[in-house]
């Protein structure tokens, strides 16, 4: 799975959220999902926040932002960052595969507290999912996060990923879910 190809998309409507490719203009929202505790809470926990200023100004949230498949979750009226939500293949050296050799695509995300519970990440998730299925060939995505992270185990569940095992990373067990990449077709 070395050679997938990638999303063209620059622009994914979604609802009352669009997803784009992230600007320079996003780096208090990029600098606020590294640094908060609760955001970071199951993610390693929070970066020093002088390191990722740093960071953001000599590179700039753009540069950081630019990864094949990775999109800004903005509010569609207002285009204020609110999350970011990725599709990029899994790192075959990691443990949480469903593909002999890895690197299946892996879908992630995370956003601002201040977004939290209104439905955006699943929206989010959706919407890049869906236009995945229409650009890419059918194949495996998978989710992992930690088995105490109750909300992003929902949300997965919410969006037809099936809970297929667990395996210790990062000092804490993870569960690996996974749901084929057609399913997520327009109807």
């Amino acid at each position: 799975m070395d050679d997938q190809p990638t999303l063209t998309a620059t622009r994914i409507e979604a609802g009352r959220l669009l997803l784009r490719k992230g600007r320079d203009d996003d780096g208090e929202g990029l600098i606020e999902t590294q640094t908060d505790e609760r955001v970071r809470r199951f993610l390693g926990g929070p970066r020093a926040q002088a390191e990722v200023r740093a960071t953001v100004a000599t590179v700039g949230a753009a540069t950081l932002l630019v990864a094949d498949g990775c999109y800004i979750a903005a509010d569609r009226e207002s285009d204020d960052m609110l999350g970011v939500v990725t599709l990029s293949p899994r790192d075959p050296e990691l443990p949480g595969h469903v593909s002999e050799g890895g690197g299946e695509l892996e879908l992630s995300y995370v956003f601002r507290a201040r977004a939290w519970g209104k439905g955006y990440a699943t929206e989010a998730c959706r919407a890049l999912l869906r236009c995945a299925a229409e650009q890419l060939a059918d194949q495996p995505i998978v989710i992992v996060t930690q088995t105490a992270n109750l909300a992003a185990l929902r949300l997965a569940d919410r969006l037809g990923f099936a809970q297929l095992g667990t395996f210790e990373q990062f000092d804490a067990e993870q569960v690996l879910a996974s749901a084929r990449l057609g399913t997520f077709l327009p109807q």
